[in-house]
């Protein structure tokens, strides 16, 4: 249905007394005299159980042997002397948003996908310093839609993502100059503290009539935006303190927010 994970599979063998044994029951009972009723009450049972299970993935349930491998992790360790580079380039979706602090967060996005459950390897040297997100080695049953990052808005990230059909929420978050590939949302805010984006695929930003920003390179603006020989303008009566570059071949749509 595009909710359930197939590592419910797991979990029904993982519980093989309710839900492969009654199912032998009835084959093994099928010419006994009171095969109809016996088989009546195991189906009911049984539906009930699917029930239960489809529930419990829908909503994390720890009953479950799959939700019991850890799925989250945090860093909230990281210094607000350095800048960080997140690195991330995954065949998946990625939620990303910003939070009140310092450090970031991630977990799964529980839903059926192609990529595994993240891991964090960071650097210890260098400006700024690396931190990569990556995949572990998951079993195909377990793997998942894509990864929900927070980042804390203390510290100062350069961005090199790559994924798909993603959302990125630019709205609380000081960013030096980053990178975004692939295709997705972006959410910019009138907070946003930025130099320069760069943009490659194909996008829909959202940008708040507060920020005023200049594009650069082929995109797709609301008429009232100006044209000017640097590129386009959203408030071509303010000074623009973000610039957005559209690599070659891209497909950009801006709207306002």
């Amino acid at each position: 249905m595009g909710y359930l994970r197939p590592s419910i599979i797991y979990d029904y063998i993982d519980y093989w007394p309710i839900t492969i044994l009654p199912i032998l029951l009835v084959t093994i009972l099928r010419r006994a005299s009171f095969y109809e009723m016996v088989r009546n009450i195991l189906n009911i049972f049984l539906i009930v159980v699917v029930l239960i299970f489809s529930f419990g993935h829908i909503f994390d349930s720890k009953f479950l042997t799959t939700y019991k491998f850890e799925s989250f992790f945090e860093n909230n360790e990281l210094s607000p002397d350095f800048n960080y580079s997140l690195l991330i380039d995954v065949d998946g979706k990625i939620n990303l948003n910003s939070f009140q602090g310092i450090g970031y967060k991630a977990e799964i996005i529980d839903q059926p996908g192609n990529i595994g459950y993240p891991e964090a390897v960071e650097t210890v040297l260098g400006e700024p310093r690396a931190i990569i997100f990556r995949e572990l080695e998951t079993s195909s049953l377990l793997k998942v839609k894509g990864w929900n990052i927070n980042l804390g808005n203390q510290n100062i990230w350069e961005l090199d993502i790559f994924s798909l059909d993603s959302d990125i929420n630019l709205t609380d978050i000081k960013l030096s100059p980053s990178k975004l590939s692939g295709t997705g949302e972006i959410f910019l805010g009138p907070n946003l503290e930025i130099d320069n984006l760069a943009l490659s695929g194909n996008y829909e930003v959202t940008v708040p009539k507060d920020l005023s920003l200049l594009v650069k390179g082929q995109a797709q603006v609301p008429d009232q935006w100006l044209k000017a020989s640097v590129g386009t303008l959203n408030n071509p009566d303010k000074t623009y303190t973000v610039v957005i570059e559209i690599i070659d071949g891209s497909q950009v749509i801006f709207k306002d927010g």
